[in-house]
């Protein structure tokens, strides 16, 4: 058992196109430190000055794609894989971690103290 985070990205096919399952792309997800999922919820999580929160589902996304997403085959940049269709990015968002898990860890902890 590793303490570390698996340096190796985990290659995963995913259907292109919803009537023809072989036509694929090839998406490369490397797992993510903890550090580095704390900087994601800062990425889309605003405490407001009334003391409400503003959540950015998007800028959680573009976070992860850039973070997380470590290749793809066809080569996509960031903001090619932020233009894709709903999809094909609904199959590689659930690749990643979810925002809702990262809520639930420490910071739903925290807020009930």
């Amino acid at each position: 058992m590793s303490l570390l985070v698996n340096s190796q990205a985990v290659e995963h096919e995913i259907p292109a196109d919803e009537n023809d399952h072989d036509v694929v792309v090839k998406v490369w997800v490397k797992e993510l430190s903890f550090m580095q999922l704390q900087d994601a919820i800062k990425t889309f999580v605003t405490i407001t000055t009334a003391g409400g929160v503003d959540i950015d589902l998007a800028a959680y996304w573009k976070y992860m794609f850039a973070e997380a997403i470590e290749k793809t085959e066809p080569r996509l940049s960031i903001p090619q894989m932020l233009s894709l269709r709903p999809f094909i990015a609904n199959q590689i968002t659930a690749l990643l971690p979810q925002p809702q898990d990262l809520m639930s860890g420490p910071l739903a902890a925290g807020a009930t103290e």
